[in-house]
Order: structure tokens, then sequence, then C-alpha cells
């Protein structure tokens, strides 16, 4: 993959050393893609009033480990009952997580969907390995590069990402790019039943960079699908700390899924 990335790039550069610029889908030829291995995405549907949602963190902890943060990306949701005290959202609560926690018809916590599989069946982080274990078996029909040019000063992120079909067949679903952010000192209750005001928060959703719902994209084998995005960070939120997890889906789950520091230190 890496091969190929650099001659798209290496032909890139030659092409932009020309009189007129050429669009970048033009800069673009069809590639023979290799097998890519598959990663995996968790939603956790968690909250800070949510006792026992420290052990599902835990719990993807010992995933990331045995399988590699490239393998298992996880993406913890704060929303639901726990993500709310007396009807006020606590402070990592967001309202498109919460819709999203409504759209799959979830209700206990902590909870998650292993890439969307079974019509997004929910599962108990005790089960989540065995969801893990079986996706992984899987080949990946798409890969993704993503390249963020972000702007200090403006807070300001241009994204592009490629989608590149590897599947012999039309691959066709729903792109969908999150912003998540890592290291976020705040507030958990905790199993024991204290409060740890200052839990490290990881991988928390943030906002989705493109529409809730994701945006259309075809491609068949070795074409190129391009999007492109902008996006203003809030003043709250840690650029460094910060990374896009882009996935695509369809009716049978997440097909592919990746993550890109926002800041690629």
């Amino acid at each position: 993959m890496k091969k190929i990335y650099l001659l798209i790039w290496t032909l890139a550069a030659v092409l932009l050393t020309a009189c007129d610029e050429v669009p970048v889908e033009e800069r673009l030829s069809y590639v023979e893609p290799p097998e890519v291995g598959r990663a995996v995405l968790i939603e956790d549907y968690t909250g800070q009033y949510c006792v026992n949602c420290p052990r599902a963190t835990e719990e993807i902890e010992r995933l990331v480990e045995q399988y590699g943060d490239s393998v298992v990306i996880a993406v913890a949701i704060h929303s639901g009952p726990f993500g709310k005290q007396k009807g006020e959202p606590s402070p990592l609560f967001t309202e498109v997580g919460d819709m999203y926690f409504s759209k799959w018809g979830l209700s206990a916590q902590p909870v998650g969907l292993v890439d969307r599989l079974f019509g997004s069946m929910a599962f108990s982080y005790t089960d989540w390995g065995a969801g893990v274990n079986y996706e992984i078996a899987s080949k990946a029909p798409v890969a993704f590069q993503t390249a963020i040019d972000y702007d200090d000063e403006s807070r300001q992120a241009s994204i592009e990402v490629q989608t590149i079909g590897l599947d012999s067949a039309l691959v066709s679903g729903k792109l969908q790019v999150w912003l998540i952010e890592d290291n976020i000192d705040s507030f958990q209750y905790m199993p024991d039943g204290s409060v740890n005001d200052h839990y490290n928060h990881m991988h928390v959703f943030r906002a989705s960079v493109n529409d809730p719902w994701g945006d259309d994209v075809s491609v068949n084998h070795g074409e190129v699908a391009i999007r492109n995005y902008n996006f203003t960070l809030n003043s709250a939120w840690v650029p460094e700390n910060c990374a896009l997890v882009t996935f695509l889906y369809d009716d049978d789950g997440v097909r592919q899924v990746s993550k890109t520091k926002l800041i690629n230190n």
C-alpha cells in the first residue's frame, strides 16, 4: 500500500510542476490495490454517570493492546440516560451522539456496536472481543487515505478523504468522518461508587465532520473516490489530542474504518 501511495503522490508532484494546475481527480489513475487488513470499529455508548462504563473502557484498552490501535478503533459516545443527570447533560454529552443512541434502540449502558454487525445489534462489553475476532477474519473491501491541513490560527481543518476500491465488485455505502479527542480531564462515576474528578477520558466523540449519517460513496476495484471537507474545531478542544475516524458502512454494517491524527507529531 505504501508503494501505491508513493507512486500516486510522486505523479502528483510531477504534475504540479507544470504551468497549469491539474485537478486532483485527474492526477489519480487506476491502481492495482493489494489486500488490506480489516480494522474494526467499536462504538462505545457510555456516560459520565455510568458506574460500570470504566469497565468497558478497560476492555477496549485490553483489545487495543491485543490487536493494535490501527485494528481496534474505539469511539466513546457519551449519550443516553447516563449522559445526563436530572435532565442536565454531562460535559462530554453530545446531541448527535444521543441521536445515534436512540437510532439503534439502545437502553442499558455500557453497551456497544461492533462494526454495526447483525443489524446494529448491541453487544455487552464482555462480548466485544468475540465481535472483533469475527470481523478481522474478513477482507477489507476498501481502504482510506486521509490528508489533513490544519491551521492553528483559524482552528480550521481542510480534509481530503480518498476511498480506494479493493473489492472485485462495486462497493457502495455511506462515508462517515467523525472527530474524536483523547486525554480529556473530567469527572467519571466509578464501579466502587466513588467519583473520580480527574478521570482521563479517551477517544471521545466530539462531532461529525460531515452529515451525521454520512455521504454516498461508490468505488469499483482500483478506483479512488475523493471527498473534501472543512471543519472548525471548538475552542475548548486540544488539536494535538484530536483524530479523525473515517469509516464506510452499509446495511450490513461497517465495511472498513481508519483513524488519522489531526496533527501528525
